[in-house]
């Protein structure tokens, strides 16, 4: 083979290499960029992301039927519809904890946590 022949194939064969370095790299350095945002959206004291980013799961925010149906047991059809938008409400936000309340009972509250119940409250009796 000639010479001139073979220093190009040479410099092809850099160029693709050079080629797949720099597509490596970008990818990298996108993956970082977004596990940054994830960790910042977790971290309770960092608030510059506040709406989850795409790779979150939607079971950080979402209601699962169990904790729905334990939700809803026992309160009237209004205060069940009440309870559901805000549900719905929270959802759509993508919000990881909040609360929802209710007024039949006396009035109470429950706080809702990454979709799971992590406390709730019942107004005193007067």
């Amino acid at each position: 083979m000639e010479p001139q022949l073979i220093q190009i194939i040479e410099m092809i064969a850099a160029l693709l290499v050079a080629i797949v370095a720099y597509w490596q790299r970008t990818q990298k350095i996108e993956a970082r960029a977004e596990t940054s945002e994830v960790i910042s959206f977790f971290d309770p004291v960092d608030e510059t992301v506040t709406t989850p980013p795409g790779t979150v799961p939607a079971r950080s925010w979402k209601m699962g039927e169990d904790t729905r149906r334990w939700v809803l047991t026992g309160h009237d059809p209004h205060n069940q519809a009440g309870l559901l938008q805000q549900i719905r409400d929270a959802e759509e936000k993508r919000l990881m904890h909040y609360y929802l309340t209710y007024q039949d009972r006396g009035g109470g509250y429950y706080e809702i946590e990454y979709g799971l119940m992590k406390g709730s409250g019942a107004a005193e009796p007067v």
